[in-house]
This record gives C-alpha cells, sequence and structure tokens, in this order.
C-alpha cells in the first residue's frame, strides 16, 4: 500500500463518494472546435494505483558586458525569423525578466549559449533557437521522444558503446510530467528556463539550484532524509537552513539530443526539450533513469516508466522552490479499480482555483478508466486557469504536452475533477 507520513506529505486517502465515470469529449480547443482526449501515451500505472560540492552557475559580473553587446551577440547568431521572435520578447520584457535562483537574466543566459561551448554534437544556435521558441509559445513544448533514424543508428551505437533495442528507437514518451514541469519553467519563469538550458547544454551539463531546505519537507531531519532518499548531489550550507542540488541529465541524454539536434521532425523534441526533461526525470527517479530507452528504475516505483506522484512532488517542489503537498483525490484498490475520493468534488476545484488564484499552474495526474472503472493509463497536464463560457459551462484551460497542440485547450470540469487522481497543492491552497 502506498506509505502515509508527514515526509512524503501524502494526504491519506478518505473514502467519501463514488463518483460516476466521466463519458463523451473531455476536450475542446480555445477556440471551441471539438478534440477528444486520446487515451494517455504512458502507462505508468504505479502512479496512480497504490503500491506496496556544488558550485554556483551565477555569471560573474565583471565578466557581462554591457546589454547593447549582449543583444547583438545573440540577434548575429540567429536566423531572420528566430531573430524577429527575440525583438518581441524584448518588447515584451522577457529578455531582462531575472526570477532565476542566481539572479540571471534571459538575455545573459543566451549571450552565455551564444559565446561559451555547448557539448560536443549541440550547436550554440540551435540551441539559443529552442530557448526563445520555447519562450515565445511555451505550448510548443514537446514530450514526443523522435526516432533514430538508419542514418543515426551507427553513430548513436559508437556514443553508447552497445546495440540499439528495438523499442528505443521509437520511444512511447513517459515524460509527461516532466515536460510540463518544463512548460511551466518557460511560461512562468522564463530566466530559470534559460538558465537551465544553459547549463545543461554547457560543458558542466549540470545546473545547481539553491533552495530553502523547508522547500522539501517540514523540519531539518525529514528533509536530509529526502535529500539522501533521492541520490541527490548536494550541499548543505552551514546554517543548515539552505542547500544547493546539483541536477543534471543521465549520459544518454547528450546521445538523445545529438539526435535531435540533427535529425528532429515536426512535433518532436527540441535539444532543450530532451536535456531539461531527462534532467528532472533522473533527479525524480533517483538518478536511475535512460534517456535512451526512457526507462527508469530506482526504490520509489516498480514500475519502469515515469513518475510516481512522490517522486514528481520532490521534483516540483526543487525546481520551483516551493513546498507541495501531493494530494491523492481518487482511492484506488490494489488492482487498479476506482473505489471512491479522498475529497468532494467541489473541494477539488478549489484546490485548484486558489493554487491558480495565487499564480501557479497546478500539474495534475489523471487517469484513463475502462468500462469497469479500472485505470488502464495516466497522463500529467497543466492546469493554467478557469473560465466560465455564456452558456453556464465550466471550463478548466490546460496545457497538454502530449497532444501535438501548440496551444492551449480547454476542458470541461465536469468531466476533468472525477478523473484527477493526484496534484501537488499549496499548504496555502489547502486552507
Amino acid at each position: 500500500m502506498l506509505k502515509i507520513s508527514k515526509i512524503n506529505n501524502v494526504i491519506p486517502v478518505i473514502k467519501n463518494h463514488t463518483g460516476n465515470k466521466a463519458e463523451g469529449s473531455l476536450m475542446t480547443k480555445i477556440n471551441t472546435l471539438p478534440a477528444d482526449l486520446a487515451k494517455p501515451s504512458t502507462n505508468n500505472l504505479q502512479a496512480y494505483i497504490p503500491s506496496f560540492s556544488a558550485k554556483s552557475n551565477g555569471t560573474s559580473s565583471d565578466r557581462i558586458p554591457s546589454r547593447n553587446v549582449q543583444m547583438r551577440t545573440v540577434k548575429s547568431s540567429l536566423d531572420n525569423k528566430t531573430r524577429a521572435v527575440l525583438t518581441e520578447l524584448d518588447k515584451q520584457g522577457i529578455l531582462d525578466d531575472t526570477n532565476s535562483n542566481d539572479g540571471s537574466s534571459v538575455l545573459e543566459n543566451l549571450y552565455k549559449i551564444a559565446t561559451e561551448p555547448r557539448i560536443q554534437g549541440l550547436s550554440n544556435t540551435q540551441i539559443m533557437k529552442d530557448v526563445v521558441t520555447a519562450l515565445s509559445n511555451p505550448y510548443s513544448i514537446t514530450q514526443k521522444f523522435g526516432d533514430i533514424p538508419d542514418e543515426a543508428l551507427n553513430e548513436v551505437e559508437q556514443q553508447t558503446g552497445e546495440k540499439v533495442p528495438d523499442e528505443a528507437r521509437n520511444v512511447i514518451s513517459s515524460s509527461c510530467v516532466v515536460a510540463s514541469m518544463e512548460f511551466n519553467l518557460a511560461s512562468r519563469k522564463p530566466a530559470e528556463f534559460a538558465r537551465f538550458a544553459e547549463g545543461l547544454s554547457s560543458k558542466n551539463y549540470s545546473v545547481d539550484k539553491k533552495i530553502k531546505m523547508s522547500d522539501i519537507a517540514n523540519g531539518t531531519v525529514s528533509a536530509i532524509w529526502t535529500l539522501r532518499e533521492f541520490n541527490t548531489d548536494n550541499i548543505i550550507d552551514k546554517n543548515w537552513e539552505d542547500v544547493t542540488i546539483n541536477i543534471k541529465p543521465d549520459r544518454n541524454a547528450i546521445v538523445r539530443a545529438r539526435v535531435q539536434n540533427s535529425y528532429r521532425d515536426n512535433n518532436e523534441r527540441s535539444c532543450v526539450d530532451v536535456l531539461i526533461q531527462s534532467a528532472l526525470l533522473n533527479l525524480g527517479s533517483q538518478h536511475t533513469y535512460d534517456a535512451l530507452t526512457d526507462v527508469r528504475t530506482g526504490k520509489f516505483n516498480p514500475d519502469k516508466n515515469g513518475l510516481t506522484d512522490f517522486e514528481k512532488n520532490f521534483v516540483e517542489e526543487v525546481v520551483f522552490e516551493t513546498p507541495k503537498i501531493s494530494v491523492v483525490y481518487q482511492s484506488l484498490d490494489e488492482n487498479g479499480y476506482l473505489t471512491g475520493y479522498n475529497c468532494e468534488r467541489e473541494e477539488t476545484k478549489q484546490h485548484i482555483l486558489k493554487s491558480l488564484a495565487a499564480g501557479q499552474n497546478v500539474i495534475i495526474g489523471y487517469t484513463h478508466l475502462d468500462d469497469n472503472n479500472k485505470v488502464d493509463g495516466g497522463h500529467e497536464i497543466t492546469i493554467i486557469g478557469y473560465k466560465q463560457d455564456e452558456n453556464g459551462n465550466n471550463w478548466f484551460i490546460c496545457n497538454d504536452t502530449d497532444d501535438e497542440k501548440d496551444e492551449p485547450v480547454m476542458i470541461n470540469e465536469e468531466k476533468l475533477l472525477p478523473l484527477i487522481h493526484h496534484a501537488g497543492i499549496t499548504q496555502e491552497a489547502l486552507g
């Protein structure tokens, strides 16, 4: 059974009532054109069924040229189309955003990408273009892996030192939860998104994150336990209040990023998508993730794919420096059948609305149920807003990194709420 404790911040499941299974179309585009919510591409059932010396990457001020020099340097490396997008970001003030962990701006990180070496096989220009594109439209971020084409197979096998298994050539992605976090970074914290892209594609192949110990657990002992259990590479400050965590992808993420650098097709992940998603999956899976096969091991998930709600909660706390409580809304038995709910639907709705009102997107995990109310798949999406149409129907505005759409979609609240299995909610939103 799922362990409940203050350390893992999971609210116990209490059977209050049994909901009716949702029927019919669940999702519609913002322009009101109907679209069915596809069966999730990941089959990470264990995420839903209960089961048994870091240095700062900050940019030294004495090495930062004037803003005009930075802008000219970045622009000179981009094609005309991307340069125009960059100019629009500048007009919106996004390039000067400094809401990053080390105070560096979007433009400063783009300048570092332009002028400092990247990992061999990755293009400075392509990384910059990926960052600019994602910041101009975070809905373009996707979890779609991309194939390993025949012409790249020998090169990949030389890099990995082994034969590429057939299943690695066309992976069905289970990275929905970390792709949703990447979307939140790009849409809510553009400077931090650019800092991640710079650090992960640099020779350091990592990014440092300094956070409060209280961001990941109540109490120093619990925080230390969590850091140890997730096998983090960390340095705890002598005040015992702050910790710096080194976040890095697995080694095969470089291989994947190089393939996407040269062979990326439409609706596939960018190099930056690969690096950020792999790094977050690696962090959540206790550094057991393999980006070549999209498989992980680790102690908290007996399934080989994706992250559990507990793992997801930890990664989200580290990335966004905000303590969260992983609220489990559905009660599922050991065979994966829906048996009840932790909260009444109105209470679940209020948790989400209060989070949105506080300026936070809400990543939720929802279940796909068969005709017998048994879970046969799960998926993570991000709720970014809420609205009522002219007919009095209520809708959640969402982003889905697996729908091959570069725009938000609307999901009817009456049909989505019964399917929500878990969400990371702040203590304030819980009341």
